[in-house]
């Protein structure tokens, strides 16, 4: 999930789908995981013919207001004055969109028998959540935004996006990625820390966070992925496989952490903000480095410890590797 750090304090809202502005034909249910291909299955029908009836019914889509939401809530640099006017921005270019069309409908017919059919993020998941969580989510597979974000105890895929045009098989385990986000959200009763801050003790809060989050999602699908043979294709599995660049990485997280937490008082300004590019986007260090913790704490001390932390303060999951990195 791609993170616009200049956002306002929110919080997270529960997005459930609304029935009526759904064919059940593009709805696959597992438990109640919805797995909803209605804005995916609208969107090849307005690229087949043009007709702009389809923009309209897809502006009322759940799966629309959940991105629409996202958008909002994270001031992403995309129109979203109404519902209308943000499904214009995600489908056109109209030829560009319409190029990839044929790619789109296989990743479409992928995500239905290799992911929704056999409710693997689902199954998944669970092992990395307490044995007492179930899920009430939607999983939203769309045309258009970012590769995949969560918004409450929602999330979604965008099956267009360039890194599933070129690797088709990633949209498995990005599936698993997503929905385990939407799980933790919902242990940490769909609030996210507020940006609206000013001391370094709540940047720190933050950036624990975020790690996280995105340690977890990252490390859910590991296993799947090592079985699969598929760690070559993305950039983030790749790193996690080079010790040497994980050690550097490591030690460029822990300077950016404990830069805010040693001065909790301490007021921030722009350049302290600046750092988190480098969590969020540069180097990834939130996904990369908080995968590692999560393996770490995973292997030495057990999944069920692992788990337990996704409910407590994610400055205990920091803290916890801290520990075993002493032994």
């Amino acid at each position: 999930m791609k993170l616009n750090l200049f956002i306002p304090t929110f919080l997270l809202a529960s997005i459930f789908s609304n029935s009526q502005n759904i064919e059940t034909d593009f709805i696959i249910q597992k438990g109640k995981v919805i797995y909803d291909f209605s804005f995916a299955e609208l969107a090849i029908k307005y690229l087949e013919c043009g007709d702009s009836t389809y923009l309209n019914k897809i502006a009322n889509l759940p799966a629309t207001e959940h991105l629409l939401n996202h958008a909002i809530a994270f001031k992403n640099n995309i129109p979203h004055n109404s519902g209308l006017d943000f499904v214009i921005s995600l489908l056109t270019p109209f030829d560009d969109k319409k190029k990839i069309l044929h790619v789109f409908k296989s990743n479409l017919r992928y995500a239905k028998t290799k992911i929704a059919e056999i409710d693997l993020p689902q199954k998944t998941c669970l092992k990395f959540l307490p044995t007492d969580f179930h899920y009430s989510s939607n999983l939203f597979f769309t045309f258009g935004y970012d590769i995949g974000v969560v918004f409450g105890n929602n999330a979604s895929l965008n099956l267009a996006h360039p890194h599933y045009v070129e690797h088709q098989n990633e949209i498995k385990y990005y599936s698993i990625h997503e929905l385990h986000h939407a799980g933790f959200v919902t242990l940490k009763n769909n609030a996210m820390p507020s940006l609206d801050i000013n001391k370094y003790k709540e940047m720190t809060d933050l950036i624990a966070y975020f790690t996280h989050l995105e340690g977890m999602g990252t490390y859910v699908p590991l296993t799947l992925r090592k079985k699969e043979g598929a760690m070559e294709n993305d950039k983030d599995y790749i790193a996690i496989q080079d010790t040497g660049l994980m050690r550097s990485y490591e030690s460029a997280f822990f300077e950016i952490y404990f830069h805010f937490k040693n001065n909790p008082n301490k007021i921030l300004n722009n350049e302290d903000w600046d750092k988190l590019s480098v969590l969020s986007d540069d180097k990834r260090l939130w996904y990369r480095v908080g995968a590692k913790m999560a393996q770490t704490i995973d292997e030495r001390l057990g999944r069920e410890k692992l788990v337990k932390l996704i409910s407590e303060p994610s400055t205990n999951f920091i803290n916890t590797y801290l520990l075993l990195k002493e032994d």
